[in-house]
């Protein structure tokens, strides 16, 4: 492991309200009675089973086994639950766990933000008469934002209360899933996938089928969380930015090979992580992030400094006493 912080204890690293003590205790009984199952699999990019023990927890004190593979360097959570498990989890708990107290109207202002970042990041010089579709889109904020530079859009998600809040908004928003928009026919010219990659369970099989709404010149955009971009956020503590709804970790370079491993090429990219990719060549030979991936989440957690708890504070001061004491004896 990073360190003795990682070990299974519960211990949340973050506040937690009631709601999500209570979302966390009702996750941890389902795990305990088997309700929530877990399977090891292999890795997608290199296939092996290679693995060393990063974590086993989550930001939230809950299960979470996390490994990096030591062949190409992709970090994970492996055991994961299965599909099942994860499907029931997105139903019953996701919400109460994640978003216990922020409104729709605040996630859509933050998604309309993004979506504004995100088209200036996509340097679009024509752009008129050109359609956008996201798949994940929630409320559909980010869409909003491309709507008002002209583009005709689409959205699809799986949860209803979003859709009809973005709806009401005037959005051409749709309830499905990647399956059900490729029954349509459909090649958009822009494909948005924001964090949306890291929750799913065969990433490389998602990215094949993507490849079926693109033609040759469609932007696919896809952002996660960077795992090399903990050093500007989560409070630089790597143990904060792992969640249980996430799968896979990426880096600039694990989420390269992922997408090249499925056909696709990296046009531009940055740690944050924003990647742009289009149809390609797949290509045989991934670059192996593991030793830069392990210095870097080591470095970070050399500087974090951990809070003594009451038993420690009550050593040291009696540890300190006694040097004050002895020094006082021989004056």
């Amino acid at each position: 492991m990073i360190s003795n912080r990682f070990s299974n204890d519960k211990n949340e690293t973050i506040k937690l309200n009631k709601l999500q003590k209570k979302t966390k205790k009702t996750i941890e009984n389902k795990i305990k009675k088997g309700n929530y199952k877990f399977i090891l699999t292999k890795c997608p990019i290199c296939k092996s089973f290679n693995f060393e023990k990063l974590s086993e927890k989550d930001r939230y004190g809950l299960f979470m086994p996390v490994v990096i593979c030591k062949k190409c360097g992709l970090v994970q959570t492996n055991p994961h639950m299965t599909e099942d498990s994860y499907s029931n989890f997105y139903q019953k708990e996701y919400r109460d766990l994640y978003n216990p107290t922020n409104s729709i109207n605040n996630l859509f202002e933050d998604q309309y933000q993004r979506g504004k970042k995100i088209f200036e990041y996509l340097g679009l010089k024509e752009f008129k008469n050109k359609n956008v579709l996201e798949i994940g889109c929630g409320a559909g904020g980010i869409l909003k934002a491309f709507k008002e530079k002209g583009l005709t859009i689409k959205g699809f998600d799986l949860d209803k209360r979003y859709l009809q809040f973005g709806i009401k908004k005037g959005l051409n928003l749709n309830y499905g899933k990647l399956d059900d928009i490729l029954e349509k026919n459909y090649a958009p010219d822009i494909i948005i996938y924001s964090h949306v990659l890291e929750h799913v369970l065969d990433p490389i099989k998602e990215l094949k089928k993507i490849q079926k709404l693109m033609h040759k010149e469609t932007l696919l955009y896809i952002e996660v969380p960077g795992l090399k971009n903990i050093a500007s956020a989560y409070n630089k503590d790597f143990l904060q930015y792992l969640q249980n709804a996430h799968t896979y970790h990426f880096t600039k370079q694990t989420l390269k090979n992922c997408a090249n491993s499925s056909g696709l090429t990296q046009i531009k990219s940055d740690e944050c992580i924003r990647s742009i990719f289009k149809k390609g060549k797949k290509e045989s030979q991934a670059m192996n992030d593991y030793r830069l991936t392990k210095k870097y989440l080591l470095t970070l957690e050399s500087k974090i400094i951990i809070p003594l708890n009451s038993l420690e504070v009550e050593m040291l001061a009696a540890m300190i006493k006694n040097k004050i004491k002895k020094i006082k004896n021989f004056f």
